[in-house]
């Protein structure tokens, strides 16, 4: 809370005059806040500001203490940029959070003068942490909107948002990532608009977003567990392994001009994959359920160099790990592959472009649901829970 009073305070002291002056601009809140990455006891919120400032979070619940919470990494609180990331640690399971954004706007960072302006809180928000034990989870998956934010938003009002615990975006929500705003304007916006300063979203890498200037940044937009691509967690009855397919065509393409190296990079993210599902986690779960933007199966209409590699190396390992459901995207077609017809032992399900997925994972089954633009349903998928 100190530190909080005293960016209030330097908030009121604006200097210069003539040629020194300095220009004390509105600062405001350009996009966000969004959710990420909550736990029983763990959450991050994410915004962007128009102006450099040092960012905090105000948080309370019922019967507890406001906190005031800022970062700080190596000993220096995090501040001086646009995008502002928060992790909170310490909740409790179970619990109604309330939060407001703050943002302290930076106007010199001299090395021994710091000189502030504008402090500005954003309207509360909330936020539910899960219970430490639950039997049921709901989920939403959307894939490949590649920027088309009409469409996006009509999938949107078409899902039952509010009964979600948490939402996936399958890969290739954007084009490629060249811009700064692109992210935003493509699809974070419209997200915020519908649930995402209270529902988290997960966030599977497509190919798309391998591509463009700004895709090695991509990381510092969202979080991800152990900071990389690929990452495993529990929600309720379900062990969620998320998986990153890397680009479509071979690294040699002429299309990459030289500059990835997904071979060496999936092979480091398979041997991840033979630790995971000899895990505890894995094999206890009532359900697992693999996420990757490229589906893993043998028997489609079409090969790329990509999925060849994951249908090779990835697929046996998911099949001898009785994974019990793949979602998928990038064909841009609705599909469901059962047991078998997938060319392995476990069922895969692509959504298009135009259409989303509701899951509902409980104590006797996990059925997932296809719905079109329109609300319609386009087929169903259920799991018992031997």
């Amino acid at each position: 809370m100190r530190n909080l009073l005293i960016c209030i305070l330097l908030s009121f002291s604006i200097a210069f005059n003539s040629s020194g002056q300095l220009i004390n601009t509105d600062l405001k809140i350009t996009h966000g806040p969004y959710i990420q990455i909550v736990s029983k006891n763990e959450v991050t919120i994410i915004w962007m500001t128009n102006l450099p400032a040092v960012p905090g979070i105000l948080l309370d619940a019922e019967n507890e203490n406001q906190q005031f919470i800022q970062n700080s990494h190596d000993g220096l609180i995090d501040g001086g940029g646009v995008l502002h990331k928060v992790n909170i640690k310490s909740l409790k399971p179970g619990v109604k959070y309330h939060y407001k954004i703050f943002s302290c706007q930076l106007l010199k960072y001299q090395p021994y003068k710091v000189y502030y302006g504008d402090s500005i809180y954003s309207h509360s928000y909330s936020f539910y942490t899960p219970l430490q034990e639950t039997s049921e989870i709901k989920f939403a998956v959307f894939a490949d909107v590649h920027e088309k934010t009409t469409v996006f938003s009509k999938l949107l009002s078409r899902t039952n948002i509010n009964d979600c615990d948490l939402i996936f975006f399958n890969g290739d929500m954007v084009n490629y990532f060249q811009e700064r705003d692109q992210l935003f304007t493509g699809f974070i916006d419209t997200a915020v608009a519908y649930f995402a300063s209270e529902k988290p979203f997960y966030y599977v890498r497509g190919n798309h977003e391998t591509r463009g200037m700004l895709a090695r940044e991509l990381k510092n937009y969202f979080e991800f567990k152990n900071d990389h691509f690929y990452y495993s967690f529990d929600h309720g009855p379900v062990h969620f392994v998320v998986l990153d397919c890397g680009e479509d065509k071979s690294d040699t393409h002429r299309e990459y001009s030289g500059l990835v190296d997904f071979d060496s990079y999936r092979i480091e993210q398979l041997e991840w994959l033979k630790e995971e599902v000899e895990s505890e986690s894995f094999k206890e779960a009532p359900y697992r359920v693999v996420l990757v933007h490229i589906p893993i199966a043998e028997n489609m209409n079409y090969w790329e160099y990509g999925r060849k590699f994951l249908v090779k190396e990835f697929g046996p390992v998911l099949e001898k790990a009785n994974i019990d459901l793949m979602l998928s995207g990038h064909t841009h077609r609705t599909e469901i592959m059962d047991k078998g017809e997938s060319g392995f032992t476990y069922p895969v399900i692509t959504n298009s472009n135009v259409s989303f997925l509701e899951v509902n994972a409980g104590p006797k089954e996990l059925k997932v649901v296809i719905k079109n633009i329109d609300g319609n349903i386009e087929g169903e998928y259920i799991i018992p829970n031997y």
